[in-house]
């Protein structure tokens, strides 16, 4: 295998070797990625075309070196033993010895970007790295299959844990996921802990006015309305003879004194006290809740966090030990309409800071980095939720129970199985339809099954199945025999075990299953040329016998609209076309 990137600086060295996988024609290796480096260190990368090592300057274009699914040796020496690697989450460590480290790095199927961090007396040094897919187009498939999921639900794409991250900006929408939180406050945090402080030793402070009693004599401060109400009681007091009334021995007079409760302290209590108490509720998640998640991968995920946490809660309980937080009461967090936040440049900044950490993320950007979700999963996200859109053109959505955020915040996922599911309705006749994510067929004499996407007609009875596989075959023997790039045949043959062991128990005999109620199975698979798919044997194989594959991406849904359109106009007649 070939050596993809060496880099060195002042008492170590890090080499990264691992194969250059075969790519489908279609995926562009044009020079688009680029290594940056921050730090004091030199690197040289291969140069694909002549096999040699070339150096290089930080953000030069290159062509991809790095892809989803591809083992990496990752190999580290160091002359300076305060030199110390700091590799990407996933990497395993195979032999560390006081000079030397060996990890083998896997990224699956994550692709984005990726941080090796040295750390050395002198300062880090840091290199970023790109990881491309090998199956779809990085730059414009990807991309777009990302943000039509984000533009969908903003914030499904994000992961708790992820092999690699990407960029995202702040959004102005409530009520992030503790992921998008965590994110925006490791960037902000230095910011946050500062002004919190500086309030704490320079609170603002308004004037509290009481009535005290005092000696009527020595009273300075009397309103007229104390005085009128004062000579129309019995106060028994001396009568002044040339006035003819009594003035009482004692009078409330006016007292201001400075307070430090007031509304914008209250409110600045509270915003503290809830970054607090989210970061408690954080540091103690071992898992996201996400069941398409590595139980082991976001243990070590919350696992690595929880010292930044810990560090973060310190530094807010010394914040809110701060002594003038005793006369503040607590409150609910809601901004109070006051001049101060416009004026008081302490009070306008954090304010403004922390509806930032309250708002959320959105991929439209490239400042906050955030992990996000398998490309296969966000594959399986987007073929579900691209065909709602399609069944939507016919039909009225009455109701939906797939989108779930669990109990802490943590993620959001798209719920499984049959209580899940978006129902529709057929605009003219009236029937109803169902679009069910990963429903499971258990209670079957054989081996349950549980196809990513079933759509379910009017009838109980009658099924068809759209099975999202983030794989695609290209070998020549493949192209050969087939007639061009497409779905493995192994995904092929399970859709024919789809429409062969899915059956229903029968609603008349105890022991009976109805057999036959799914009416046909077709693979979902990432390529963009439609036209030249057409001739493919497996298209040709779905008009004749329901089963075989269909491309789809997001520049490439001609052909499932088309068939999701037959499909709807043979159940319900009065449907149209897409």
């Amino acid at each position: 295998m070939p050596l993809l990137l060496q880099a060195a600086g002042a008492g170590w060295k890090l080499e990264i070797i691992g194969k250059l996988p075969e790519l489908p024609t279609f995926i562009a290796v044009s020079p688009n990625s680029a290594i940056v480096v921050t730090g004091d260190a030199s690197f040289e990368t291969l140069n694909t075309e002549t096999g040699l090592m070339q150096p290089r300057n930080s953000g030069d274009l290159i062509k991809p070196l790095f892809f989803e699914a591809v083992a990496y040796d990752i190999h580290f020496e160091r002359t300076d033993p305060a030199a110390t690697l700091s590799p990407p989450p996933g990497a395993e460590a195979r032999r560390i010895r006081p000079d030397s480290e060996h990890h083998l790095l896997n990224f699956g199927n994550n692709v984005g970007f990726t941080n090796f961090s040295i750390t050395t007396l002198r300062g880090t040094v840091k290199l970023q790295l790109e990881v491309f897919s090998r199956k779809a187009d990085y730059r414009s498939d990807y991309i777009a299959m990302r943000e039509e999921v984000s533009g969908m639900l903003r914030n499904l794409a994000m992961a708790a844990n992820a092999k690699t991250y990407g960029l995202a900006t702040p959004a102005k929408e409530h009520y992030p996921t503790l992921v998008e939180w965590f994110a925006l406050l490791q960037s902000h945090f230095t910011e946050f802990i500062k002004l919190a402080n500086s309030i704490a030793k320079n609170p603002h402070s308004g004037l509290e006015k009481k009535a005290v009693l005092v000696n009527t004599e020595r009273a300075r401060r009397v309103s007229r309305q104390t005085i009128s109400r004062a000579l129309r009681r019995e106060n028994g007091g001396a009568i002044i003879p040339s006035l003819g009334i009594a003035l009482p021995r004692k009078i409330h007079e006016s007292v201001s004194s400075p307070t430090f409760d007031t509304p914008e302290n209250r409110y600045y209590k509270a915003l503290v006290n809830t970054t607090y108490r989210n970061m408690r509720a954080l540091s103690k998640v071992n898992a996201s809740g996400d069941e398409d998640a590595n139980r082991y991968s976001e243990r070590k995920f919350f696992d690595s966090i929880r010292p930044a946490l810990k560090s973060m809660e310190r530094q807010l309980e010394s914040v809110l030990r701060a002594p003038f937080l005793d006369q503040v009461e607590d409150a609910a967090p809601t901004r109070p309409q006051s001049m101060v936040f416009h004026k008081h440049p302490l009070y306008s900044r954090f304010d403004k800071l922390c509806r930032l950490l309250n708002g959320g993320l959105s991929f439209a950007g490239d400042i906050v980095p955030i992990g996000m979700k398998e490309t296969s999963l966000l594959y399986e996200y987007w073929c579900f939720l691209k065909i709602v859109g399609l069944l939507r053109d016919r039909f009225d959505l009455t109701d939906q129970s797939v989108v779930q955020v669990n109990r802490l915040r943590t993620t959001v996922t798209l719920s499984k199985g049959r209580s899940s599911a978006m129902r529709f309705i057929h605009k003219p006749t009236g029937k109803p339809l169902f679009l069910v994510y990963n429903r499971l067929f258990n209670r079957l004499p054989t081996i349950d099954q549980k196809p990513d996407n079933v759509i379910q007609f009017a009838s109980e009875t009658r099924f068809y199945i759209f099975d999202a596989k983030y794989r695609i075959q290209f070998d020549k023997n493949y192209i050969a025999q087939y007639g061009g790039p497409g779905p493995l045949t192994e995904d092929v043959n399970t859709m024919h075990r789809y429409r062969d062991a899915i059956a229903i128990p029968h609603p008349l005999r105890p022991q009976g299953y109805l057999q036959g109620v799914v009416a046909g199975a077709v693979v979902l698979f990432p390529y963009p040329h439609e036209d030249l798919y057409r001739s493919h044997r497996f298209y040709k194989s779905i008009g004749q016998v329901e089963i075989g594959g269909l491309p789809f991406l997001p520049n490439s849904t001609t052909l499932v609209a088309e068939k999701i359109g037959a499909l709807l106009a043979a159940e319900y007649p009065e449907s149209t076309t897409p």
